[in-house]
């Protein structure tokens, strides 16, 4: 087996958390709200020697707050998120909204996911079951997104923190000394409903 899906983040072994707000933590360079990280080699840099890549293609990324006053999803308030627009209803790795790519392999992955609805004001769009995808590009088996896993959890609003996260959660570490290069990622809703935009929490990753 290639990787073994991870369920939570307890299951990560010395876990590095990667926050979208900070650029590099090293010298705690910040990224404002809004910003776009998209498209920009090495944006993101997650421990001073492996770099993090955004979005080379696909949809436009943006640093964003989970809230009530900027997106409101079911990731504790106030934490940095990255957000891109859903554009295609299709769940496949070649149409996955949010796309990591790191400058060199890492062991494990993960992190949880949501959306937002395409009508801001519809009641029953909260508690709704989501499931998330996180598809793996491994050094083993490059360009085929033949490894995935799925999460499944419900749609929400922000939550405290200290309070459980009811979002999907996706996470696999590499086995046999396979390392990952890239993790893509994306979510359905029952019956293909669309959405409006996918949201991604903080990454857990194992360097």
């Amino acid at each position: 087996m290639p990787h073994v899906q991870l369920f939570e983040p307890s299951g990560f072994r010395a876990p590095l958390r990667k926050r979208w707000d900070e650029r590099d933590p090293v010298t705690g360079t910040a990224v404002s709200t809004e910003r776009i990280v998209s498209g920009v080699e090495g944006f993101y840099s997650l421990d001073g020697t492996v770099s993090l890549t955004v979005n080379e293609s696909g949809p436009v990324v943006r640093s964003r707050r989970c809230g009530s006053s900027d997106f409101d999803c079911n990731f504790r308030a106030d934490d940095a998120i990255l957000v891109a627009r859903d554009a295609s209803p299709a769940t496949e790795a070649s149409e996955a909204a949010i796309r990591l790519r790191f400058s060199q392999g890492v062991r494990a992955a993960g992190a949880w996911l949501a959306v937002s609805p395409r009508n801001e004001t519809d009641p029953d769009f909260i508690g709704q079951p989501l499931f998330g995808y996180m598809w793996l590009g491994l050094e083993s088996d490059q360009g085929t997104w033949q490894h995935f896993v799925l999460g499944q959890g419900i749609t929400g609003q922000s939550v405290a923190h200290g309070a459980p996260v009811t979002a999907p959660f996706v996470g696999a570490r590499a086995e046999a000394g396979d390392r990952i290069l890239e993790v893509r990622f994306d979510a359905s809703l029952m019956g293909n409903r669309r959405f409006l935009s996918l949201a991604l929490s903080e990454l857990i990753v194992e360097l």
